[in-house]
């Protein structure tokens, strides 16, 4: 019997078209060269063969800083390989952007341009000169990734100087580990998130203690040291980078929150990562009416006993084991949850024969399809990857950094060590995934470019950094790709 041949592009086109319709980070409208795979007619989907890489490829060199977008045509470059630093432009170079993009007010951060316009290009390039680079509103917010809490003294000793690692690279873990261990010495820390040029110390709340301006070290390991001290995470307080005007309003009333993939791709093609899969009924509370959940399913994997397992978003997953595609009213049962891994947002489920034997890893719709589960150690900051959710279609995320995370533990039991902190990847989002569009997408594979390695699943986002858990401890365990 032959296997189903899987859709290489989503059925409704409202889904496909959503970041089309998003004028800052449209990539699409006036590409000299489409980013995205041909879109074949629906009705020869079974003739199609799958793609193991988009055509044509959409970047150069991906898989660190330095990486060039399809739709950059800069004529120069400004990173510095061998500094390992991005430079200002030049004269020459800053004359050929404001003839290009206007004369938008122009900044960055040393690894994050901004450039202000009223008329986003068409289509858009996320990196200028191989330079990651927003476009946003003239005044539209952009807020920096910098937390505000007046601890920081730059005059105070270094409490780990034995400790430095490359610029623009993330630490080891065992680095990670050394900073915990300096650190807690000198505050009660919840948090570490390691980004280019700073660390971020979430302090925690509720302790009884208190700082006083000026009393942290404002270098620890070799970076600049900032610290967030709220009851809220530090990402949950930052606002969007390019919220403002992101959707152009003409198509706001076809981009509402009910807007899903619901295709039957089991019936009409093959099941693969990115489709969508909604949850049983929940056992209702009384007066209230039973309800489900859906997101983006993730990918099959197996184990060293040959176990074949499909991932789901485990938090959407609670109420009901049961696995639906594309939906529970007119749809396929398509498995059951059998086992779950809480700190990773995983949901392990056991497929029916008939859907097991339609799902394919090799194609992903229009993001490039996984080929093995990724470590974080082989996760280089700066590197780009590509997600394709239910309700958001295609869009990329680059590496910003790293978190060590303290796992939560009941009263009265011992501290976990700073080495066995839970792990998350933080990504700089470049496509447009509102509050309404990120719930869907929970689950979906984010897939490094370069390698096609799965490097987590997507989980949390504030519409601009999103973080997800890393898989090492999948992969320890002796789960792969199918």
């Amino acid at each position: 019997m032959l296997s189903p041949m899987p859709s290489p592009i989503r059925l409704p086109p409202q889904i496909s078209n959503l970041q089309q319709n998003s004028p800052y980070l449209d990539i699409h409208t006036n590409a000299p060269i489409s980013p995205l795979r041909t879109r074949e007619n629906t009705q020869h989907l079974r003739q199609t063969l799958p793609h193991s890489h988009p055509e044509p490829k959409r970047w150069e060199s991906p898989g660190a800083w330095g990486a060039r977008h399809i739709n950059d045509s800069a004529p120069f470059t400004l990173w510095d390989e061998v500094n390992r630093k991005f430079h200002h432009p030049t004269r020459e170079q800053s004359a050929w952007i404001r003839r290009k993009f206007g004369d938008g007010t122009l900044s960055h951060n040393g690894w994050l341009m901004r450039i202000e316009t009223a008329s986003p290009p068409q289509p858009i390039p996320f990196t200028l000169g191989a330079m990651p680079v927003l476009f946003v509103p003239p005044g539209g917010p952009f807020e920096e990734p910098i937390p505000s809490a007046p601890y920081p003294n730059p005059r105070l000793p270094n409490p780990c100087p034995g400790v430095r690692w490359p610029r623009m690279v993330n630490p080891t873990k065992s680095q990670r580990t050394a900073i915990l261990e300096a650190i807690s010495q000198l505050a009660n820390v919840r948090a570490a998130i390691f980004l280019p040029f700073w660390t971020i110390f979430e302090l925690e709340i509720g302790d009884g203690r208190s700082y006083p301006e000026l009393s942290l070290p404002g270098t620890v390991g070799g970076r600049t040291a900032l610290y967030h001290h709220q009851d809220i995470p530090f990402f949950k307080t930052m606002r969007s980078l390019t919220r403002p005007r992101i959707i152009q309003p003409s198509k706001a009333s076809s981009l509402s929150p009910a807007v899903h993939d619901t295709a039957n791709y089991l019936r009409r093609s093959a099941l693969t990562p990115g489709c969508r899969v909604e949850s049983g009924f929940e056992v209702p509370s009384p007066g209230s009416q039973p309800t489900t959940a859906a997101t983006t399913c993730g990918v099959k994997i197996r184990n060293n006993g040959g176990e074949e397992r499909l991932t789901v978003a485990n938090h959407r997953f609670l109420s009901s084991k049961d696995i639906y595609h594309p939906q529970v009213n007119g749809g396929d049962l398509i498995g059951q949850v059998v086992d779950t891994r809480p700190e990773l947002d995983v949901a392990l489920v056991k497929l029916t024969p008939a859907a097991s034997f339609s799902f394919t890893n090799t194609c992903y719709f229009q993001a490039e399809p996984p080929t093995r589960l990724l470590e974080s150690a082989h996760i280089d900051q700066g590197s780009w990857s590509e997600i394709d959710g239910m309700s958001s279609g295609l869009f990329s995320m680059m590496n910003t950094g790293i978190i060590e995370l303290r796992p939560i533990r009941p009263v009265g039991h011992p501290e976990i060590p700073f080495s066995q902190w839970d792990t998350r990847l933080v990504n700089l989002v470049f496509g447009n995934i509102e509050g309404f569009v990120s719930d869907g997408v929970c689950g979906a594979p984010i897939v490094d470019i370069e390698s096609g390695g799965v490097a987590g699943f997507f989980h949390l986002s504030d519409g601009s950094f999103a973080t997800s858990a890393v898989l090492d401890d999948l992969v320890a365990e002796g789960w792969g790709l199918v």
